[in-house]
């Protein structure tokens, strides 16, 4: 099999039906998207890397084969709940294994929530899945999984202040001012109990 079919088998496994839902989903130029998908131009490093991390492959299996080219699953490391406050798993591992939606790069992980702290905008047993950690000002106004300095890790929305404080707010708690987050990771896609 050649890359380009690699690359075309990725993006049907991932889920998505044709070059175009593809490229329009990750902002990537159709025309370009297409030629690689149909091999009429090869591709490198930076684009197997993009390509890999959008359908969960490795960029070794893209380029050259290596590998079973099996999509990640995304591993369950913890819940939210309690107030809204993460829970992660003690020992760093993974408490499940959790098919990967369409979209979500390699090194996505998600939560389970867990009670009603969270209702209307989450239910018990939903799965939130983020992604990479991102800068405060691309997280500015965006939900995300959001680490304080004391250890506690919250899904929260990110509101930039002015001096660059950062304001968390939620649903059901009051809001938590004045703060600057160890990190910050956008959820990137949300999986409603069955």
């Amino acid at each position: 099999m050649d890359m380009h079919e690699r690359l075309r088998q990725a993006r049907e496994k991932a889920g998505f039906e044709d070059a175009a839902s593809a490229a329009r989903r990750f902002g990537w130029g159709l025309s370009s998207y297409r030629s690689h998908e149909n091999g009429q131009r090869g591709y490198k490093l930076d684009k197997a890397i993009a390509y890999g991390r959008a359908f969960r492959v490795s960029p070794e299996w893209l380029l050259f084969g290596k590998g079973d080219g099996q999509r990640k699953p995304v591993p369950l490391v913890g819940y939210v709940g309690a107030g809204a406050e993460m829970i992660p798993h003690d020992d760093g591992g993974a408490l499940d294994e959790i098919e990967p939606p369409p979209g979500v790069g390699p090194s996505a992980v998600a939560v389970r929530v867990r009670g009603d702290s969270m209702y209307p905008r989450y239910m018990d047993g939903d799965l939130l899945i983020y992604d990479s950690h991102a800068s405060i000002y691309d997280a500015n106004g965006q939900e995300c999984v959001v680490s304080l300095p004391d250890g506690r890790a919250f899904v929260k929305t990110v509101r930039l202040e002015p001096g660059g404080k950062v304001t968390l707010e939620s649903w059901n708690a009051p809001p938590i001012h004045g703060t600057m987050p160890v990190w910050v990771a956008p959820i990137v896609w949300v999986k409603r109990r069955s």
